[in-house]
């Protein structure tokens, strides 16, 4: 951001007003963006302008863009809006102001602090929630829409510092949507994806839910499950299957919970889960709700991340005294320091 000026440079968008850079993907930018009369910020996300001549790459801006509109669960990202504006196709969602399960991981490391195990599956059965709704999300005829996410991350798992636990980028989930994926192309992270994907089979829900188990195991254990020499060492080693066990690793964890990732991990999506929520309730013994649960999970997030969670307290404080009519601030994701769009 520039120094010249201790006053934010805004740039006019339609009804929003960008007032700086949040990211950057290879089809869009998200900037940091509040819709004129409101009091709370927003991510805009736009697609990048020498992207709109492609036809296929409008198409699925626009696919995801209709299918966020139809998700609504306090463990995804809101869309509020999403249209056009002079050619510029757009997105309007909610900010998260917090971290992502990767800098989380990072931020523990660093400080030599271990995450404690029922934080882990606390953080992992609220994601579970949200990805239960977007497997189960039904179009405008009723008619379910057989999303699979497909990029079940860390990077996209998302805590706020209030202790709130956000699935997020669907980018990639609209695929499947209309009947559109491609057999033979293994889209997601490879460290989690699922055999399946790894062998570029066909897959459906309970793809995600072996992502999530990779997920649980790494937070139970504090180490990588899939970590190759290579990429194609990975992928071997997924489409394998190769699991090793979780109390070789981790004497102390119950034999109980063993058996439940065991299931989550099976090399055959038959044998896992039958769904996300069929996975909750059998992860839910195994953790206490007075251990873990969004007021201790958002301690956590103040004591590893103190100043960004300082300034998100101020800025909460701001804007409710700013009037009695004042909604909460929506948490915001905050990514770095803003920098203006280009023209």
């Amino acid at each position: 951001m520039s120094t010249e000026s201790s006053k934010p440079k805004t740039v006019s968008f339609g009804d929003y007003t960008i007032t700086g850079r949040l990211g950057e993907g290879g089809m869009c930018h998200v900037f940091r963006a509040r819709k004129k009369g409101e009091g709370t910020d927003c991510a805009l996300k736009l697609l990048k302008e020498d992207q709109r001549a492609d036809e296929r790459v409008l198409d699925l801006f626009v696919t995801e863009a209709d299918l966020s509109l139809l998700l609504h669960h306090p463990n995804l990202v809101e869309t509020f809006d999403a249209g056009e504006v002079n050619g510029r196709y757009y997105i309007a969602m909610e900010l998260i102001e917090g971290a992502n399960l990767k800098e989380i991981i990072g931020e523990c490391e660093r400080v030599g602090v271990e995450l404690p195990p029922d934080l882990g599956m606390f953080i992992v059965s609220e994601m579970l929630e949200g990805l239960e709704a977007v497997h189960n999300v039904t179009g405008h005829s009723g008619a379910a829409l057989g999303l699979v996410h497909r990029d079940v991350t860390p990077h996209n798992i998302f805590v706020s510092f209030d202790g709130r636990v956000i699935l997020g980028d669907l980018g990639i989930a609209h695929i499947t949507a209309y009947g559109e994926a491609e057999v033979g192309t293994a889209i997601g992270k490879i460290g989690y994806l699922s055999p399946e994907q790894a062998c570029a089979e066909p897959i459906d829900a309970r793809s995600d839910l072996f992502s999530a188990g990779v997920i649980l195991f790494e937070l139970l254990t504090n180490q990588r499950l899939y970590e190759g020499e290579n990429e194609a060492q990975v992928i071997a080693d997924i489409a394998e299957g190769k699991v090793p066990k979780l109390r070789k690793l981790r004497p102390n964890i119950s034999r109980g919970l063993e058996a439940m990732m065991k299931k989550a991990m099976m090399r055959r999506p038959k044998d896992r889960y039958a769904n996300a929520e069929e996975m909750v309730i059998a992860m839910e013994p195994h953790w206490s709700p007075e251990i873990a649960n969004p007021r201790v999970l958002a301690g956590l997030m103040s004591g590893l991340f103190r100043e960004r969670a300082r300034e998100f307290r101020e800025k909460r404080l701001r804007l409710r005294g700013a009037s009695e009519s004042t909604k909460p601030a929506t948490p915001l994701i905050v990514l770095g320091e803003p920098e203006l769009p280009g023209s």
